[in-house]
Order: structure tokens, then C-alpha cells, then sequence
């Protein structure tokens, strides 16, 4: 009687699912890989990895010229003097009448027709001065209302947690950052009264708008928390990203700080 041959004595192959197990294990790591990359790839975004580093913009009022300002009666005229009182009003010239053509004069065609001589000033309407006021023989000093002492000051300054991707957006951030300095106004704030820079953060779109401006840190007093969203509001549109990025938006952070 022949004997049947044991199937279980024979040794099976693995060289195929060694080849399938190393397969899937490779693709797994490989696209853990892809993963990891993809998620700490580097962006371009405003700011810098330093809170208190970097360069800061002095914020300060444009309405007017950081000049002392004179407390006399508006005067354009810059003379060299220190008076305040104002000079006597030069007296108005009396313009004469002109002479009546005779009526029986007539013209000569030959003679080309004189025109009468036009005004060189426009008379105004000025109004009189007071009985008791007191007049200067010396001119007196500039005083402009365009002239006052400087009211206000702070930094803004790029904030912290949006590191600058690289030096091709500084041109970039400094436009942003001094269009922001222009519009925060500053007057009448209590430095004393902020405990820490306040922190906004918003997003920059494709054409330059802005969205979700928010405070991330409080500087301690809800007016100056105010005042800096306020600038943020005021600066909106920016221009247009640079055709550099190309993401829809960037992130930026600005600090804004009194002392």
C-alpha cells in the first residue's frame, strides 16, 4: 500500500510576505514622514521669534509740528523777533476815480484802445480793531496753529509667535508696521498705567484686508487694549500681498507698548 505524502512536511515561501510586511511598513514611516514635514514646514508670516528685539517705530502726533507754539494772534510771517503783540494794520489806499470819457470825444481807429489798469489786490473785508488795543513798531514773531509740542509716544514693533520665513518680506513688514505707528493715537494715555505690551493679532488677505483682529495680551488698561485695535481698524487695507506668498493669507502680530 503506497503511503500519501504529508502535506504539512513541506515548507512554505516566505519570501513574499516578507517582501509585502517590509512594503507596508516602509510606506507607514513614509508618509509619517510626509506628515511631519508638511506640518513644520516653514511659512511666511510677519513678525519675530523675539518679543523684545527688533526695531520699534516712535509713534507721535502729524496733525501738527513738534514746534513750541507762541500763545499770540496767528501769524505766517516769520520775522526776527520775539514780540507777540501785532503791528498796526498798514493803511488802505484810497483808490482814485477814474475819469469820465467826454461825451464828445470819438474814437480814432488807428489808435489801439487803452485798457484801465486792473486791481492788484482784491479788497477783503477786515474787521476793526478794538479801541484799546495795543500795537508793536517791531514785527511780530511766527505763530501758526500748525505749531504745537509733541503729545504722545509709543513703540509698535513686531510681535512675538509669527517668526519672519525669511528677509524677502522685511520690505513688506516695515509698510505694515509703519502704516499701524501713523494711525495709533496715543494722546492722552498714561504710560504708568500699562502693566505689559499689548499684543494684536489679525490676518492679511490676498488684496491687503484684514480679518479677526483680536487682543492676545492685554496690556492691563482696556483704553490703551482700545487704541491699539483701533490702529489696526484704521490701517485697513494694506496693499496686496507680494505674488512671493502663496498662501490666501499671512498671520501678523504687532506689540504696542508707551514706554
Amino acid at each position: 500500500m503506497a503511503a500519501h505524502p504529508d502535506i504539512l512536511e513541506q515548507r512554505d515561501r516566505l519570501t513574499v510576505p516578507f517582501v509585502g510586511a517590509l512594503t507596508v511598513h516602509v510606506c507607514v514611516i513614509a508618509l509619517l514622514f510626509i506628515g511631519w514635514y508638511w506640518m513644520n514646514r516653514r511659512r511666511d508670516t510677519l513678525g519675530d521669534l523675539n518679543p523684545a528685539g527688533g526695531q520699534a517705530y516712535t509713534v507721535s502726533s502729524v496733525h501738527n509740528i513738534p514746534i513750541p507754539r507762541r500763545e499770540a494772534p496767528p501769524n505766517p510771517v516769520a520775522n526776527d523777533t520775539q514780540s507777540t503783540v501785532p503791528t498796526a494794520p498798514a493803511k488802505q489806499q484810497i483808490q482814485k476815480n477814474q475819469p469820465q470819457p467826454d461825451k464828445n470825444a470819438f474814437e480814432i481807429a488807428e489808435k489801439p484802445k487803452r485798457q484801465a489798469p486792473k486791481p492788484t489786490h482784491q479788497q477783503q473785508y477786515t474787521p476793526p480793531a478794538p479801541a484799546n488795543q495795543v500795537y508793536s513798531r517791531s514785527p511780530q514773531a511766527l505763530s501758526n496753529p500748525m505749531y504745537g509740542a509733541q503729545s504722545g509716544a509709543g513703540q509698535v514693533g513686531l510681535g512675538p509667535n509669527t517668526p519672519l520665513g525669511n528677509n524677502r518680506l522685511g520690505w513688506y513688514a516695515e509698510i505694515i508696521r509703519q502704516k499701524i505707528a501713523q494711525n495709533w493715537n496715543t494722546n492722552g494715555l498714561d504710560a504708568r498705567s500699562q502693566n505689559a505690551p499689548a499684543v494684536v493679532n489679525f490676518y492679511i488677505m490676498r488684496d491687503g484686508s484684514i480679518k479677526n483682529p483680536q487682543i492676545v495680551q492685554t496690556s492691563g488698561n482696556p483704553t490703551i487694549d482700545n487704541t491699539a485695535l483701533r490702529a489696526v481698524y484704521q490701517s485697513n487695507p494694506f496693499p496686496a500681498l507680494p505674488p512671493q506668498i502663496s498662501e490666501p493669507y499671512i498671520t501678523a502680530q504687532f506689540t504696542f507698548n508707551l514706554r
